[in-house]
């Protein structure tokens, strides 16, 4: 984890949530004090966790605690007083937000960071594969848009058009991504 954002509307609540994250040493912690600062950070920073302490003042500490689920990738623990407990409002499990009520033991705490962790690197694993095939989609589109060049172009078969991708991308040592580039070039449809 490379960066852990801290909201809390007081220095002192502050200081403690970091003392509670010392296992987390490593991680560059960031803080606001309020859903300005916060809003600010975010667009330039991007932190893997966001531990949001309610109550903030004069803002809602559950309405910032969701739009950072819908602008950022990272983990949300909405800390929040056990007065809110029974308060229907206060209910971010649909954003995928982690609530703890205070006070909580230092343990309670853990699991929570823990666990948000946990579901932040799988969300980073997930990411990485739809990006990986992003990529892969966007290679076969390209080698189909150039086998559909050859066959416009120059009369061939679906399965000749494949061929001639192919053997040229294994006689030049080529990727076949590559060639069905150059096929494209060739034709001015980059």
């Amino acid at each position: 984890m490379n960066q852990i954002l801290i909201i809390a509307g007081k220095e002192t609540e502050k200081e403690n949530l970091v003392g509670l994250l010392n296992c987390y040493a490593t991680s560059q912690i960031l803080y606001a004090s309020n859903s300005k600062q916060a809003k600010e950070l975010i667009a330039s920073a991007t932190p893997s966790l966001i531990i949001i302490n309610a109550p903030l003042p004069r803002e809602s500490a559950q309405d910032l605690a969701i739009f950072m689920t819908q602008r950022t990738d990272a983990s949300v623990v909405l800390l929040l007083p056990d007065s809110y407990r029974n308060i229907k409002e206060y209910s971010g499990e649909d954003y995928g937000i982690l609530m703890l009520y205070k006070p909580f033991k230092r343990s309670e705490f853990e699991r929570v960071v823990k666990f948000a962790v946990a579901f932040e690197n799988r969300i980073a694993k997930i990411q990485e594969k739809n990006k990986k095939l992003q990529k892969q989609l966007s290679d076969f589109r390209t080698v189909h848009r150039a086998k559909c060049l050859l066959i416009q172009h120059l009369q061939m078969s679906e399965s000749q058009a494949h061929r001639y991708i192919e053997k040229h991308a294994m006689d030049c040592r080529k990727s076949k991504l590559e060639i069905a580039t150059s096929i494209l070039q060739s034709y001015h449809e980059i």
